[in-house]
């Protein structure tokens, strides 16, 4: 009795110590990290304000519509909220807190049933201080959490078939795979797969694991009654999930494949203790149990290996975020961890007692009494204390060494500065929207403060997510528009080059030349002109003038586009000078058509020369009268630019700003026109990636360069249309280097601004929508 309440005791100790290490690392900064708890509270208030009973809808995360975000964490946390009157974000955090914490009782419970009581203690600690688990509350992955802690409490419930009466035991068994179904998609899936492998196996060979074929059979009452239970959730959600085409599992167009393939691949040191655990598990149960095949030592082998084979999921045509699957596998690799540590722990006492036994023998040889042995004798201590006192050493040795498995205190604060969104500024904005805008005002945000926004100030919002991290297929095209309005003001895309122009109400970007990358979905920049380093040499009345083409107020900007071909305008001018620059994108054609016109209605103005920079990375390596070519060959891109008039010179200096000058020669009105293009050329020279090589490559295109080479569809943005499309009515900027763009635009007005975010205001005009539908 003193044992199992010291046990006790210690397990509370362990919990409490963890409860306050997640509460630290969470509320370090005020406001919880992560941006998905503002999806779920998106869907929290979806729930309760809007009286929906249609879990699949959302009226706010992404400018609103269909849902797949399970409902069963919302349900609950919208409840804690009505009963305490918590704030959403401080209650949807201490919930998650709780049953993170509750996950070290369940592990303790289900590993003293596997193994025994000691490893049961040391596997407590480790949960405690598991990557995986703090991992995924600090970027707030929360529903998840819950069936994380449910998962192995049903698997305890259904092992202890001799602790627990049967019908309790099964109904408890059965609510708990209701609310598993009804919280976490991925986590239904992994508990049902667990189970199903571990029936199949147990009724293939009831002999060999211990268990009869009746026995086994009722863990498929749980899944049957739970399902049943929120079998109306199941029948509207299952159609999606059933599809295997939908963007759940092929991680939607082919692009969007090759992203999650090059940047969600799991690193060999993360998946490597799991697939190691995996075939130590055999020696392991071998060693402790006599046999392997015991049905509990099955159950945490299948569920060590299932999710841990589904990382590789990518060579069956699964795609997805591979991470996610080392989650559902981090118990039982922990419950292996901790069987080690006690192991190790045992086996060093059973060695420093052979020690000392030799030690004694020797000083017996030596000495046949004397104050030495009896010191040995008196302070030898217990087998029990010093496999306690090398179990702690061996688990602060992994605890140190293992950072993909353990978090330790520093790490904890690098991962928690990392995942945080929000700060008071931040919040504070949230609640100006919430107070001093309509309740329909659909917004557009960055990625990660846009499910903030949606979330907490309850107003339709279009977050610029990443395509990798999206999985609901009607939310692809609102994404990249709210991307792109967010980066630049029009885009044209023919699948061999891509330009941004970011308008004339900045000074960069004014066009941005990108290269299409094979293996890479995001296309790389090459080289763009500058409009605060071109300038205009001017002659009125006979004196010299200069001026920045920055300078010079935007008179109009527009796009137009048809099936072949898209041309991005730009206008500047004042009372003396008016300077156009055109930029033609053509459907399969490699390169871009840049028009540069200027002139003046003023009998006494004339123009001397018009310099134009263009920062690029790459270096000069080719320059005849017709064209120059430029590389940067740590990337394997290039750049050419062919004239028709030729300018009178061309330079690049050290710092890597390219100099176009045009001597103009005093005329008052002259049009000149070049072509652009960037590439990868090692696709492109038949030969190898030489200068040789490059400079013929180079000296073709100057005969070819306006040769239609592919078919692929023009991809063209316009900023105004976004805006109708998004049907946007406000946009929340915290990225400075764009405020210009929409502080100086007479489409946007400024109506909130502090040290975090600016707040616009979309004038959906007349003109603006009548020049949309002219195009």
């Amino acid at each position: 009795m003193l044992k199992a309440k010291r046990s006790f005791l210690l397990l509370v100790f362990i919990a409490f110590f963890s409860a306050i290490y997640r509460s630290f690392l969470v509320f370090r900064q005020g406001f919880p990290p992560g941006a998905d708890i503002g999806l779920h509270n998106s869907l929290i208030h979806s729930i309760t304000q809007g009286g929906n009973s249609n879990f699949l809808w959302n009226y706010y995360h992404m400018g609103g519509g269909n849902s797949i975000t399970f409902p069963g964490y919302h349900i609950f946390v919208s409840n804690v909220i009505l009963f305490t009157g918590l704030p959403d974000y401080l209650a949807q955090a201490i919930v998650a807190i709780l049953f993170s914490t509750l996950l070290v009782f369940v592990a303790f419970l289900i590993t003293r049933k596997v193994m025994n009581e000691s490893v049961a203690l040391i596997v407590a600690f480790l949960i405690g201080v598991s990557y995986y688990d703090i991992d995924i509350l600090l970027w707030s992955g929360y529903p998840n959490i819950i069936t994380l802690m449910l998962i192995p409490l049903a698997f305890y419930l259904l092992l202890e078939k001799n602790r627990f009466p049967k019908i309790p035991r099964l109904t408890a068994s059965s609510l708990i795979s209701a609310a598993i179904f009804l919280t976490h998609s991925l986590s239904t899936f992994m508990y049902i797969a667990v189970i199903l492998a571990s029936v199949f196996i147990a009724f293939c060979f009831p002999n060999r694991v211990g268990i009869s074929r009746k026995n086994v059979l009722e863990w498929l009452i749980p899944i049957f009654v739970g399902g049943l239970l929120v079998s109306p959730f199941l029948v509207q959600v299952a159609p999606v999930y059933l599809n295997l085409n939908s963007a759940v599992y092929t991680g939607g167009p082919a692009n969007i494949q090759q992203v999650l393939l090059a940047s969600r691949l799991l690193p060999l040191e993360y998946s490597l203790p799991f697939f190691a655990g995996f075939f130590l598990s055999f020696v392991i149960f071998k060693y402790v149990h006599k046999k392997i095949f015991q049905f509990p030592n099955v159950l945490v082998i299948l569920w060590l290996i299932i999710p841990t084979v589904l990382t590789q999921s990518f060579a069956f045509g699964l795609y997805t975020d591979y991470q996610r699957f080392l989650y559902f596998a981090s118990l039982p690799l922990l419950i292996l961890i901790g069987t080690l540590i006690f192991l190790g722990g045992r086996l060093l006492t059973r060695s420093i007692s052979w020690l000392s036994s030799v030690g004694r023998k020797l000083f017996q040889k030596r000495f046949s009494e004397g104050k030495i042995l009896k010191y040995l004798n008196f302070h030898h201590p217990s087998k029990e204390t010093t496999v306690t006192v090398f179990a702690i050493a061996l688990m602060l040795i992994i605890f140190l060494q293992l950072p993909t498995v353990f978090v330790t205190p520093s790490a904890g604060l690098v991962m928690q500065s990392q995942q945080q969104v929000m700060n008071q500024p931040g919040y504070d904005a949230i609640q100006w929207i919430k107070q001093n805008t309509p309740a329909n005002s659909v917004f557009v945000a960055d990625a990660l403060y846009g499910w903030w926004l949606g979330g907490f100030a309850q107003r339709p919002t279009v977050s610029a997510v990443d395509p990798i991290y999206i999985t609901n297929s009607r939310e692809f095209e609102p994404a990249l528009l709210a991307t792109r309005l967010l980066d630049t003001d029009y885009l044209v895309d023919n699948g061999l080059i891509q330009i941004k122009e970011d308008g004339g109400y900045t000074t960069n970007h004014n066009p941005e030349f990108l290269a299409k990358l094979s293996n890479s979905y995001y296309p790389f920049p090459f080289l763009n002109f500058n409009n605060s380093q071109t300038t205009i040499t001017y002659r009125k009345s006979g004196q010299v003038n200069m001026v920045k083409l920055s300078e010079l107020p935007v008179k109009e900007m527009h796009l137009e586009n048809t099936s072949t071909f898209a041309t991005i305008s730009v206008m500047r001018g004042n009372e003396l000078l008016n300077f156009t620059q055109k930029a033609t994108v053509y459907q399969g054609v490699r390169f871009v058509n840049m028009i540069e016109n200027i002139s003046s209605d003023n009998p006494m103005v004339s123009f001397d020369n018009v310099s134009l920079t263009l920062q690029t990375r790459g270096n000069l390596v080719f320059e005849n009268s017709a064209s120059i070519g430029l590389v940067d060959p740590y990337v394997n891109v290039a750049g050419q630019l062919i004239f028709n008039e030729t300018p009178s010179t061309v330079t690049q200096d050290s710092t890597s700003p390219l100099k176009i000058i045009y001597n103009l020669g005093a005329q008052s009105k002259t049009e000149f026109n070049f072509y652009v293009a960037v590439f990868e050329y090692p696709s492109l020279v038949l030969s190898s990636a030489t200068k040789t090589g490059l400079n013929e490559l180079f000296m073709n295109n100057t005969k070819s360069y306006a040769d239609k080479v592919e078919e692929f569809p023009l991809d063209v943005f316009d900023y105004h249309q976004a805006i109708v499309n998004l049907n946007a009515s406000y946009i929340a900027i915290r990225d400075y280097t764009q405020i210009s763009r929409f502080a100086k635009d007479p489409m946007f007005s400024l109506l909130f601004v502090n040290r975090e975010v600016d707040i616009f205001q979309i004038h959906k005009s007349d003109s603006a929508s009548n020049l949309i539908t002219n195009k």
